[in-house]
């Protein structure tokens, strides 16, 4: 669940209208948006992913909310059709992001908003730096397999590409770290699921480097805890 007090202080004063989160995943942001915004007229999760949509549908629950399976280089959508959009750590799986948030912004209203939700990679502590590390690991092993995972941005990185897609951030926000990890159940949950996407991994061509590294982020945490890097929540309006 994500705890983001700083965005959240902003997205209460606002009535939503039709919004979309893009890139739902399994929901997550989905289920604080619903719970931030001040009130909506309609919900919309899209996601590439059907089981993914499968999980954030039963998360969600009985909140209407349509879910949508689609793609962010076409979305299926007409122009200027929803009055707020939402994405969050999401920008990092783009190969271009700047043009990704103009296809973004082909269907949003003109005056309507952009709500965009990012982990950064600025003053990490020792636990925000073992998830760090954890990251980008993910994402060379993801890069090698064949799709495109950019580790995270620092905070002025996103703004430029903000800019560079033709919008003006209007606000900024930092959100407070969240618990950093280190009950032995969640470190259990974390070594299982770091070890699943490790051993898919062993046929690449730098398998054993991949393992060796898994097991230096295990000792990491066992070390230190595990905690998000901070994030940054950026709101802009299309002209």
């Amino acid at each position: 669940m994500y705890q983001l007090s700083e965005l959240q202080k902003y997205l209460k004063r606002i009535n939503a209208g039709h919004f979309l989160d893009v890139a739902t995943g399994e929901g997550d942001f989905l289920l604080f948006l619903l719970d931030s915004f001040s009130s909506f007229d309609s919900a919309t999760g899209l996601d590439i992913n059907p089981e993914s949509l499968k999980v954030a549908q039963n998360k969600i629950g009985r909140q209407k909310v349509d879910f949508i399976q689609g793609n962010i280089r076409k979305l299926p959508f007409e122009d200027n059709y929803f009055d707020t959009i939402t994405v969050s750590n999401s920008l990092h799986h783009f190969d271009h992001p700047a043009k990704a948030i103009q296809g973004i912004l082909r269907v949003l209203i003109p005056g309507g908003l952009l709500v965009i939700n990012e982990m950064i990679n600025e003053n990490l502590n020792p636990a925000q730096q073992t998830h760090f590390e954890y990251h980008s690991l993910k994402a060379e092993i993801d890069t090698a397999a064949g799709g495109y995972h950019h580790k995270i941005y620092t905070r002025e990185e996103l703004l430029e590409i903000i800019r560079e897609s033709g919008l003006e951030p209007v606000v900024t926000t930092i959100n407070e770290d969240p618990p950093i990890i280190r009950s032995h159940e969640k470190m259990w949950q974390f070594f299982r699921k770091l070890d699943d996407f490790v051993s898919n991994a062993t046929h690449l061509p730098n398998g054993l480097v991949y393992e060796q590294r898994a097991q230096i982020i295990k000792e990491m945490v066992e070390l230190n805890g595990f905690q998000k890097p901070p994030q940054v929540g950026i709101l802009a309006y299309k002209d």
